[in-house]
């Protein structure tokens, strides 16, 4: 099952894992009732991360910035804190089904495309 979406429940889900490609960042997110969401960051600019796989996230955030790029944040549930930070310019949603393992969403979506590399 894979399911594309316009939104997604941020808060008290968790990233499982963060998989860098060309330009492309797909992550892996649980939320909490279990459903895997895979999110794909396209033309990424810059990417800043502290702690933040498998943490609780409390907000997303996206801001639309005057350059191509927008900002997309997501923060620590208990401390409020900037996690991880991505700067690109589109951000793609998808529903992939239940987690059942930590890479089960990434393996879901597949790894035949990583940023402008077909594979």
């Amino acid at each position: 099952m894979r399911k594309k979406l316009d939104t997604f429940p941020a808060e008290d889900g968790h990233i499982e894992s963060i998989l860098v490609g060309c330009n492309d960042v797909k992550l892996s997110f649980q939320t909490w009732n279990e459903k895997a969401i895979v999110i794909i960051f396209r033309e990424c600019g810059k990417m800043i991360s502290e702690h933040s796989v498998k943490g609780d996230v409390g907000r997303f955030e996206c801001e639309k910035t005057t350059n191509e790029l927008n900002t997309y944040s997501f923060y620590d549930a208990s401390t409020d804190e900037l996690i991880l930070c991505i700067s690109a310019q589109s951000m793609e949603l998808y529903e992939v089904g239940v987690t059942e393992d930590i890479n089960g969403a990434l393996m879901d979506v597949g790894y035949g495309y990583l940023g402008s590399t077909k594979q």
